[in-house]
């Protein structure tokens, strides 16, 4: 909707009792040249095109708390905040000609937000070491941006810091957060920080997330690319470090006991992964192409889903995956435990599971079949409520012409003592397995572990049928399952599984391991 209001350079208006000004297309190149309230608070003036300044000097402003000109073309630079001490929110997103941005607004140290996403012109921003309120920095799609602000030595409270986008290659304005082991105080609310499409070379030694950095190998530099191995963030969830030319993770990895999320998409250049923390759920390596062993110390005592598409170099992979299951079943306990496992972890519902390369059903599933179904008859004393723990599935899938992904669904359908039928339809949900820039280049196996308590009344089942479909490009070649029990009677807990549907272990134990017949 256009703007039909046309507004003289010289308007007069009173606005001294002013405290919400919302005025989307504002018409003027500025604000009037008295425009000076104390009480104003919310400042919003959205897709002004005209605008190419707000006002000039210093202006009183005691009370603001929120300014927004976002998608002002026209904006050239920011004005002095000096006496708009209380700023806690500033939104100059998409102000596609914003040069120059003000040194006081690194004063401003109520500053919860700012946003300057998308200013494509904007080349430098002033120190920002008294940003101490600091929550959210955006800086996404900054093209001409190539070095960070100086920042505060402490920022409890930076949760959000997304540079994709950006040119920047240098970090040494960051240099004084130093060795996060020996001040863990100083990013202590970190949880995400993004970095698409940037050209980050090297990160500082708190700083370890980026996100979807699109380098390809021809255009990655030659100098060695690695993190730190003091770089450790304790509150870190998200570690997102997907395209970029990184080698090697730290050795210390492992210590970040809140990482719940790793991307590692397109890092074409990694080799290795080290033990990975147990409080991971969910990891994508797909397209690390270089990447060659995962280490068989990492323990996952979640649920979730690890990606290797496309891994083709993996050499430990079957061993690993097995461990995997092994790792994950023995956390999962039967009986009363269940309820308590569940309540320590919400997202129980949410099975483990991973794909990677390769063309066979494991070999320690002793019931599988071609094609996409599995049928078998149970005998009466297969499930013992005590010992049954979960089922272990595959399946092997097979891109058909451009894939790119696959959406992976397992139907169960059962049949009672009593001859009634029962569909569990996405029984054990979807999994989605997702490539952007490059096709699924072959067979994947698909490895996955539902725990036993989102079945329903199993032990009347006389029958049971697998069914595995996916779409998005790929077809289900072969499939199986491997039902997961434990096995030992001693009183120290021998805590195993296997596909023992011939010999169902009838002996409750504490969890310790786990082997496969």
């Amino acid at each position: 909707m256009q703007c039909k209001l046309h507004v003289s350079d010289d308007f007069k208006f009173h606005y001294d009792e002013l405290r919400y000004l919302h005025w989307d297309e504002y018409p003027c190149e500025s604000l009037p040249f008295d425009f000076e309230s104390e009480n104003l608070v919310h400042f919003c003036m959205p897709r002004s095109r005209h605008l190419t300044q707000l006002w000039k000097g210093q202006k009183v402003f005691g009370n603001l708390e929120f300014v927004d000109v976002s998608y002002s073309q026209y904006l050239k630079e920011t004005p002095d905040f000096s006496r708009a001490t209380n700023l806690e929110v500033l939104v100059l997103k998409g102000c596609t000609n914003l040069r120059k941005v003000h040194p006081s607004l690194g004063y401003l140290s109520k500053l919860i937000l700012l946003n300057l996403e998308n200013c494509t012109n904007l080349e430098h921003l002033p120190s920002i070491r008294w940003l101490v309120s600091l929550e959210t920095l955006i800086l996404s799609g900054c093209s001409k941006l190539e070095k960070l602000p100086e920042v505060p030595q402490h920022m409890p409270y930076l949760s959000k810091l997304c540079l994709d986008g950006t040119a920047i290659t240098d970090f040494s304005g960051w240099s004084e957060l130093g060795n996060f082991q020996e001040n863990s105080g100083n990013l202590d609310c970190l949880n995400e920080l993004n970095s698409d499409d940037s050209t980050i070379r090297q990160l500082p030694s708190s700083s370890v997330v980026l996100r979807n950095h699109n380098a390809s190998p021809s255009s990655a530099p030659r100098r060695s690319h690695s993190i730190r191995p003091h770089c450790t963030l304790t509150s870190l969830t998200y570690l997102n470090l997907s395209g970029t030319s990184i080698i090697r993770l730290p050795w210390n990895l492992e210590r970040l006991f809140m990482l719940q999320r790793l991307e590692l998409t397109n890092c074409r250049r990694l080799q290795a992964l080290p033990v990975l923390p147990s409080s991971i759920e969910r990891m994508n390596a797909s397209n690390c192409t270089s990447l060659e062993l995962v280490s068989p110390q990492s323990v996952f005592k979640r649920f979730g889903g690890f990606l290797f598409g496309n891994c083709f170099k993996l050499r430990n992979c079957h061993s690993k995956m097995e461990h995997d299951v092994q790792s994950v079943a023995s956390h999962v306990v039967p009986g009363a435990w269940r309820s308590t496992y569940a309540s320590w972890h919400p997202n129980v519902g949410i099975p483990f599971s991973t794909v990677f390369p390769g063309s066979e059903i494991p070999d320690w599933f002793r019931h599988h079949s071609q094609g996409h179904e599995i049928n078998i008859e149970v005998p009466p004393d297969w499930y013992i409520n005590s010992n049954f723990l979960g089922f272990a599935l595959s399946a092997v899938m097979a891109p058909q012409h451009d894939s790119r992904a696959w959406y992976m669904y397992c139907d169960l359908d059962t049949h009672d003592l009593n001859s009634n039928s029962h569909r569990i339809c996405s029984f054990f949900g979807s999994w989605t397995y997702q490539l952007q820039h490059t096709p699924i280049e072959s067979d994947h196996v698909w490895l996955a572990y539902v725990p036993s308590f989102l079945s329903f009344s199993c032990e009347k089942w006389s029958h049971i049928k697998f069914s595995f479909s996916s779409s998005g490009g790929c077809v289900v070649k072969s499939c199986g399952f491997c039902p997961v029990y434990i096995k030992g009677t001693s009183d120290e807990g021998d805590y195993s599984s296997g596909s023992a549907l011939d010999e169902p272990r009838r002996h409750a134990a504490k969890p310790s391991r786990i082997s496969y017949q």
